[in-house]
C-alpha cells in the first residue's frame, strides 16, 4: 500500500434517520462533519442535493482543491452491488431502492466514489482507525436499533458472493418466532436489537407510552423489573447469535458498538454469559470480546476508510 501525504477524504453516511457527511484526513483525524435528516428514506433526489451541498461546503470552509481529495466514500444500509455502487434494496432506505448512487455523485461531484453496505463500513473503520488493527479474522457487530456486523478474515473483508456476508441480525434464533422488518420471523434482530428490547417493553406495559432504549438503559439501572428482563432476555439471544458465530468462524475477536452497547448494565454480562455458555471451550479461549472504542464515530471513521480500502492506500 502506498502512503499519500496532504491528502483529504470525504465520507457520507446515510442512515433511516440521519444523513452525516464528514472530512478527514488519511491518519484518520476528522476535521468537521454535517448532520441532517434522512427525510425517511422516501425523498433521495432531495437528500443527494443535500449532501452534494454539504461537501460543497466543507471543501470550501477549508479551501480545498478537488486534487488535494482523495475520494468520497459511502455508506448505505441494505443490499449493496459495491462494483457499481447501485443501491439494490434498503428496508430504512425504501425510496433508494435501485438507486445507481455511485455513478449519480461521481457526475455532481467530479470525484471518485465508492458505496457499500454500512455494517461493512463500519468494520474497515475498525480495521483501519479502531481495535481491529490488532487482528486479522474479526467480526465488527453493531446492536443498535437493528444488528448487522461487518467479517474481517485473514485480514480482508469478506463480502460474499452476492455482497451480503454478515447479516447477523437476519439468523434465525426462533423458529416461526417474532416478524422481524425484513419479513422473516424468528431473526436475531427481532429479539436482541434496540428495537426489540422496544418492542418487549411496550408489549408489557399496561397502558400506551413512548419508550426509547435509551429510557428504557436509565429505568433498569434505576432498578425497573421490566427494564431489566427486557435487556436480559435481549443479551441472551445476542449471546447466543454471537456463540454461532465465534463457533462457525473462530475469531480472534468480536469488536461490538451501537447504540445499546453504550449502556452495558444487565447487558453485557449475561450477553458474555450466553457466549460462554453456547461455544465450545476451546473457541471461546481464544476469542477476546470487546467494545469499540470508536463508539458513535465509528460510521465517520467508516467511510473514510472505504477510500482508502478501495484505492488500497495505509492509514
Amino acid at each position: 500500500m502506498a502512503h499519500i501525504k496532504k491528502k483529504y477524504l470525504i465520507g457520507i453516511d446515510i442512515g433511516g434517520t440521519k444523513t452525516s457527511v464528514t472530512l478527514g484526513t488519511t491518519k484518520g483525524k476528522i476535521l468537521d462533519h454535517n448532520r441532517f435528516s434522512s427525510r425517511s428514506g422516501q425523498k433521495p433526489v432531495q437528500s443527494i442535493s443535500e449532501i452534494c451541498d454539504a461537501i460543497h461546503s466543507l471543501v470550501s470552509k477549508y479551501h480545498l482543491s478537488k486534487n488535494k481529495i482523495l475520494g468520497v466514500g459511502v455508506a448505505v444500509p441494505g443490499h449493496i452491488d459495491v462494483q457499481n455502487g447501485i443501491v439494490l434494496k434498503s428496508p430504512n432506505l425504501p425510496g433508494w431502492r435501485g438507486l445507481a448512487l455511485k455513478s449519480i455523485l461521481r457526475k455532481k461531484l467530479k470525484l471518485p466514489v465508492f458505496v457499500d453496505n454500512d455494517a461493512n463500513v463500519t468494520a474497515l473503520g475498525e480495521s483501519y482507525f479502531g481495535e481491529g488493527r490488532k487482528f486479522s479474522d474479526f467480526l465488527y457487530v453493531t446492536v443498535s436499533t437493528g444488528i448487522g456486523s461487518g467479517i474481517f478474515a485473514n485480514g480482508r473483508l469478506v463480502r460474499g458472493t452476492s455482497g451480503v456476508a454478515g447479516e447477523l441480525g437476519h439468523m434465525t434464533v426462533v423458529p416461526n418466532g417474532i416478524k422481524c422488518n425484513c419479513g422473516k420471523r424468528g431473526c436475531l434482530e427481532a429479539y436482541a436489537s434496540g428495537t426489540a428490547i422496544e418492542n418487549y417493553v411496550k408489549k408489557n406495559l399496561n397502558h400506551k407510552t413512548s419508550v426509547n432504549g435509551s429510557a428504557i438503559a436509565q429505568a433498569a439501572k434505576k432498578g425497573d423489573r421490566l427494564s431489566i428482563r427486557a435487556r436480559l432476555i435481549a443479551a441472551d439471544y445476542l449471546g447466543i447469535g454471537l456463540a454461532n458465530v465465534i463457533n462457525l468462524l473462530n475469531p480472534e475477536a468480536i469488536i461490538l458498538g451501537g447504540g445499546v452497547m453504550s449502556e452495558v448494565h444487565y447487558f453485557w454480562d449475561p450477553m458474555i454469559a450466553a457466549i460462554k455458555r453456547e461455544t465450545w471451550p476451546a473457541v471461546y479461549k481464544t476469542c477476546k470480546i470487546i467494545r469499540s472504542k470508536l463508539k458513535d464515530k465509528v460510521a465517520d471513521f467508516g467511510v473514510l476508510a472505504l477510500v482508502l480500502e478501495s484505492r488500497k492506500i495505509a492509514p
